[in-house]
């Protein structure tokens, strides 16, 4: 375990010496998500909600997508820095030495999403923190429900990190994996439309993403929308998708080693 931990470690060390290394950086981390939620809430403020989803009036809309863009934010950022890190390593020839050690596979994977997450997400969940102390959301009195939703966003964050970089071996080019999760994982995990709303095909879609079952289990907690969800029928589908993103990292991880130890890459195509 303590090696495990120690492999995981090196990953977050790496990753904030190589990407987090001005003010600049920092600054953008926050800026940008915060304007794309600021342009969807004035999007949908004229409009009349009528009940929607639970959504009755613009300070539930503010908790709404306050928990969906923290939701969306935390799972983005994984995409974004699995094809990031999978492109720098593979230009600079560490990627192949890399796998040459000895350390835990699944560690590494599990290191260089948690690194990102923690790094590039803690300021934008901070000002969503915010809205909903703002919204009378999360009041002092259900504060103890806070480190419930943040461990279990962070846990599935860097379940599915892990995941996409495993994935993100197959090719030199992975931006297609980038631009394949980012819209639907928008779209249909219920970041800013209530999966209810949906009809059923669309539906079905949001139930491969783990990111739905994350912000229905949140919005429960915090009785926002979505008043006719089931905490437990959410907590398996959580579960189900982890199990799955789990033995898919270890099948892809070990099919990409054996193809490199028959042919001297890592990629497939």
């Amino acid at each position: 375990m303590k090696n495990i931990w120690l492999v995981m470690k090196a990953e977050i060390v790496k990753q904030r010496r190589h990407d987090y290394h001005s003010y600049f950086v920092w600054f953008s981390l926050l800026l940008w998500p915060v304007l794309g939620f600021l342009e969807v809430y004035y999007t949908y403020q004229p409009f009349s909600f009528a009940g929607r989803g639970g959504i009755q009036d613009s300070q539930d809309l503010l908790a709404f997508l306050g928990t969906g863009y923290m939701g969306y934010t935390c799972f983005w950022s994984m995409v974004q820095n699995a094809w990031s890190m999978s492109w720098e390593e593979r230009q600079g020839g560490t990627l192949e030495m890399a796998f040459l050690t000895p350390a835990n596979r699944l560690a590494m994977h599990y290191g260089k999403a948690l690194g990102a997450l923690i790094q590039e997400v803690w300021m934008f969940c901070c000002f969503c923190l915010f809205i909903l102390f703002r919204t009378d959301t999360l009041r002092w009195d259900n504060l103890l429900l806070l480190p419930v939703f943040l461990g279990l966003l962070l846990l599935a964050s860097t379940v599915w990190g892990g995941m996409v970089g495993a994935l993100c071996l197959f090719s030199r080019d992975s931006s297609l994996i980038m631009d394949f999760l980012e819209t639907p994982m928008n779209l249909f995990s219920g970041t800013r439309i209530p999966v209810s709303s949906f009809p059923l095909w669309a539906r079905a879609l949001s139930l491969l993403f783990p990111l739905t079952y994350c912000l229905q289990l949140i919005r429960m907690l915090l009785h926002i929308g979505e008043p006719g969800s089931q905490m437990l029928s959410s907590f398996l589908g959580l579960g189900l998708c982890m199990a799955a993103m789990i033995g898919i990292t270890v099948w892809v991880t070990r099919r990409v080693e054996r193809h490199n130890r028959e042919t001297g890459e890592l990629n497939f195509f």
